[in-house]
């Protein structure tokens, strides 16, 4: 998932987001949890960097960090939920161990923490520092070393560690192989691998049915495409002046992609308002948002059927305003 720095000029971009999901005092507390696994990290880097990786995350992520640090608060729930919800069905199956539960942890929160930092320094949004690379090398090291661990005692678990990043950096390095809205999507599901290991390996651990795993990563695959869709709306004008194919270029028509592929020049003003009277006149904002509701709402159910009805509400909440309405008479 994509946290933008830009600017945006759009109403329909500013006003178009998820609905809010309130959490418990149980899942704050989890939430403090997975942001002393970021201390720990920071602890982990040589002493001489701390007060620069400090102002790092504070200034490039907006992460508050006193009375104490909350770094995944700038994450929708689900997305580190997961790993809470997993642990409470663990319980009355077969309880995870104190370790564990710590490999776990620390791996999820670095997995998260690196997507958007690859993504931003592939992209040039963020500068490629001394500082940047030793945060995106070190957080790639703990996140390896405890995904090795928690994949001890899990039949292939080393296997399905290195496939699962495999297919990560499979995605990152290459265009979807259909240039569709479909496509995009399919091709999203792979780019969110390092996300899925952790929830993989808890699954495979616990005493459930076989598919279980499965069914999860399609479920928590499905709230993955719907918040990269939303970063798309959200992200129209800054994706347009930087050439990105987002999926809302992959809705768009032959034609309509060419000017959105021209080198900006300077009728830039004039090639905007030709895509974006696309988008918003030929359907391709309402199809998204649509896809985003119908993502969301199929993972709550799946999720429902295997007895993840905690997680299935989160997403119920964040699908609420793309929800289908009756029509008006």
């Amino acid at each position: 998932m994509e946290t933008s720095h830009f600017e945006l000029t759009s109403t329909e971009s500013i006003s178009v987001r998820f609905g809010s999901v309130p959490l418990s005092e149980e899942l704050t507390n989890f939430r403090h949890r997975m942001g002393a696994e970021m201390m720990a990290f920071m602890r982990s880097l040589p002493e001489s960097t701390h007060a620069d990786a400090v102002v790092f995350f504070m200034q490039y992520f907006q992460s508050p960090f006193f009375p104490k640090c909350d770094f995944f608060k700038i994450y929708y729930s689900p997305s580190w939920s997961i790993i809470h919800w997993l642990e409470r069905m663990g319980s009355d199956r077969s309880p995870f161990l104190p370790i564990e539960r710590c490999h776990a942890l620390s791996a999820h929160a670095m997995a998260l923490f690196l997507h958007p930092l690859d993504d931003h320094l592939n992209d040039g949004q963020l500068s490629t520092t001394h500082l940047s690379l030793l945060l995106r090398s070190q957080a790639w090291l703990r996140m390896n070393t405890a995904l090795q661990r928690m994949a001890e005692g899990v039949a292939k678990g080393p296997e399905i560690v290195k496939g699962l990043i495999e297919d990560y950096y499979a995605s990152i390095g290459t265009p979807p192989a259909q240039s569709t809205l479909d496509g995009y999507c399919r091709h999203f599901r792979k780019q969110m691998a390092t996300w899925m290991s952790v929830p993989v390996l808890m699954a495979m651990k616990m005493k459930v049915a076989e598919d279980f795993s499965e069914v999860l990563q399609d479920a928590y695959g499905g709230f993955g495409i719907a918040w990269r869709l939303l970063d798309d709306l959200q992200d129209l004008d800054s994706d347009m002046k930087t050439g990105s194919h987002s999926a809302i270029y992959f809705c768009l028509p032959l034609e309509i992609r060419l000017i959105w592929d021209q080198s900006p020049q300077s009728e830039d003003v004039r090639r905007f308002k030709i895509i974006r009277s696309a988008v918003y006149n030929d359907g391709v904002w309402e199809t998204i948002k649509r896809r985003i509701g119908t993502e969301l709402a199929t993972a709550a159910s799946t999720l429902d059927e295997i007895q993840m009805t905690g997680l299935a509400e989160e997403l119920r909440c964040l699908a609420w305003p793309f929800r289908d309405r009756p029509a008006m008479s």
